[in-house]
């Protein structure tokens, strides 16, 4: 069910964002202490080679984000790696945070990193693994 919810996001949305030359990833993550929750254990990426934005796809994302993927912000495209950022504004415990994620897939290996630090804390939560293109 949820591996549905996500595909028909992220394709919907690439069919009016992204040409079909646009590559999706799906990644997934082993869920450890240090994702804090934050850091989940499937992700979609969609990104065409020189673009400027991605779009990025999981739980966390489709929950605070009305059931949409959100656009990210492309930092690093080169041979050897992608970069990109995101933000999502989210409340927990009654607290409301900007939470910044960044994540970087190196496409020689498909490691995956993420990392999420909430705005105005010291704190903050990351997650390995790999990805594969669809």
């Amino acid at each position: 069910m949820v591996l549905a919810r996500f595909l028909a996001a992220v394709f919907a949305l690439s069919v009016s964002s992204f040409p079909a030359a646009a590559t999706t990833l799906e990644c997934k993550l082993p869920l450890t202490g240090a994702g804090g929750g934050y850091i989940t254990g499937l992700y979609y990426i969609q990104h065409e080679e020189g673009r400027a934005e991605a779009i990025v796809s999981d739980e966390v994302i489709l929950y605070f984000n009305d059931e949409q993927p959100i656009t990210a912000r492309v930092s690093d495209d080169t041979d050897a790696k992608l970069v990109l950022a995101w933000n999502i504004q989210m409340t927990n415990s009654g607290q409301m945070t900007k939470m910044q994620y960044r994540a970087a897939w190196f496409r020689k290996s498909g490691l995956l990193t993420i990392r999420a630090k909430p705005g105005g804390y010291s704190n903050s939560f990351e997650g390995r693994g790999t990805c594969r293109a669809l």
